[in-house]
């Protein structure tokens, strides 16, 4: 298979890759709310049949990420507000929980792995680099949820995280983002402090932050879902 389709042939099922790719370009902007996937375009394209490309879709629709409809395909899905709000409420609290347990366990190499996520996540602001921003920044927060040793807490986390990602990547140059940048470095140091309580309570502190910023402040997510961007 061609390195260009961005599949890797390993130890993962080929539909676990083909799913991989088509959060990346749901998640970047490539695939917009309400685009059809076509099964055998896609196929066509990754040169391989259409089943694992059907398996992939029917994971993500399972995730929500894309819908399927009878004898019309899939298309990507367009969240509600509600849908929205409610992702950033428990993802505030999966987060708080994974940033406590984390506390206590974080290895030497898991802060540097964070460090160079949160320098990540400063260079591409900078650069006003959205996606390769918010990439960082799921990085950040993925790391945390792996040093839960709590495979519920990475579990929920994966599933939540693509379906708030895509709407961020797309509205964030209507955001002022350095505030809520600066907020990751408060939860780096009550992590290095080992200080589980306040590790939690600023990674829930920042979701909310990122949810006021989205919602309530600039009315990104209204221009989203109203389609201005598009």
């Amino acid at each position: 298979m061609s390195s260009e389709t961005g599949i890797a042939i390993g130890s993962e099922p080929l539909s676990a890759s083909i799913k991989r790719l088509l959060l990346d370009r749901i998640v970047n902007g490539d695939y917009g709310p309400g685009e059809r996937i076509v099964e055998s375009r896609l196929a066509k394209e990754l040169e391989i049949s259409q089943s694992p490309v059907r398996e992939a879709l029917r994971d993500l629709a399972a995730m929500g990420m894309v819908e399927i409809e009878s004898r019309r395909g899939a298309r990507v899905r367009q969240p509600t507000a509600k849908e929205l709000r409610d992702v950033s409420e428990v993802r505030s609290e999966i987060d708080a929980l994974a940033a406590r347990l984390a506390a206590p366990r974080l290895s030497a190499d898991a802060m540097e792995e964070l460090r160079t996520a949160h320098s990540d996540m400063t260079a591409c602001l900078e650069a006003k680099d959205y996606v390769g921003m918010t990439e960082a920044d799921a990085n950040f927060h993925r790391i945390i949820a792996r040093e839960s040793g709590n495979e519920a807490v990475e579990r929920v986390f994966s599933q939540l995280e693509p379906f708030a990602r895509t709407f961020i990547t797309l509205t964030s140059p209507d955001v002022e983002l350095e505030g809520i940048l600066r907020q990751h470095g408060g939860i780096l140091d009550a992590l290095v402090a080992k200080d589980a309580g306040l590790a939690a309570e600023r990674a829930r502190a920042h979701q909310r932050s990122v949810r006021d910023a989205f919602f309530d402040t600039s009315g990104a997510v209204e221009k989203f879902l109203n389609g201005s961007d598009h």
